[in-house]
């Protein structure tokens, strides 16, 4: 069964893919409680309204191993490429003892936009 790492290390997110079909490029490093986990990867939250803050949600998550294992930190990481939403400006991973964000998009403010338009 899947469970979350320890902690979150380092959350890279920026836009690939081609202009007419962008996609959201997430990777991530983090540290697992024993060595030997299985199946790194990056579980993102499934919405059914987009969240108010722009910011598409993720687990990072893994197996761990069935029999003993050494109780050492690990580093795990992992990757995750999709579509990107048009409300998405940013990233959370998630782990047991903490949590990373990055920017895709710097936020706006509808006031620079009003600003803007009167320049």
């Amino acid at each position: 069964m899947s469970e979350l790492v320890r902690e979150i290390v380092e959350v890279t997110a920026f836009v690939g893919g081609e202009e007419e079909n962008p996609l959201l490029i997430v990777e991530a490093e983090g540290l697992a409680p024993t060595t030997g986990w299985a199946n790194v990867r990056l579980d993102p939250h499934v919405y059914i309204t987009p969240p108010e803050d722009g910011f598409q949600d993720f687990d990072l998550v893994g197996d761990r191993p069935a029999g003993d294992a050494s109780d050492t930190l690990s580093e795990v990481e992992a990757e995750w490429e999709g579509p990107l939403d048009d409300w998405v400006i940013g990233v959370r991973i998630h782990a047991v003892d903490n949590m990373v964000e990055d920017d895709v998009f710097e936020p706006w403010d509808e006031d620079d936009d009003v600003a803007e338009e009167a320049a």
